[in-house]
């Protein structure tokens, strides 16, 4: 095997091994919080902006049906609120009550921000620029292939 088929051999485990560990800490996170994991995915994804209802159940890749309960229990315990779409009434918005993610959430993440924060401070800044335009183009193919298992069966 050569030099470069072993470093993108070693480069895709580690992604692999980071994958299994993501999850796992969305799990941990989500037990310490109070929550499932599938509401703390919606959080995420609302710490991003509000939401339609339907485009959280789009980007979470849940049923509408799902999404519902997911805002009930989340609006229950404030995390979430509802409110009307000012262009479209007869649309519900979703949106993080940051208020109350800053006391609850927030902290549970902190020392792992931390922790990420101090591993980079090693690297310098163009090791930074390559490691955040990998961490770009891993995103997008990371979506390219939600969107692709989503949309059914290959062919």
């Amino acid at each position: 095997m050569s030099r470069r088929a072993a470093l993108v051999t070693a480069l895709l485990e580690a992604l692999r091994k980071t994958n299994v560990l993501s999850v796992s800490m969305s799990q941990a996170a989500a037990v310490r919080i109070g929550i499932n994991t599938t509401d703390l995915h919606c959080l995420n994804l609302l710490s991003e902006g509000p939401l339609t209802a339907s485009e959280l159940a789009r980007r979470a890749g849940i049923t509408t049906a799902s999404v519902t309960g997911v805002i009930d229990r989340l609006e229950s315990v404030g995390y979430v609120r509802r409110e009307r779409d000012d262009a479209d009434r007869r649309k519900v918005v979703v949106t993080l009550v940051l208020e109350r993610a800053a006391v609850d959430v927030a902290p549970v993440f902190m020392p792992l921000l931390k922790a990420w924060r101090e591993s980079l401070s090693e690297y310098s800044d163009e090791q930074l620029e390559v490691i955040t335009d990998f961490m770009s183009r891993t995103q997008a193919v990371f979506q390219d292939e939600v969107e692709q298992m989503r949309a059914g069966p290959s062919s």
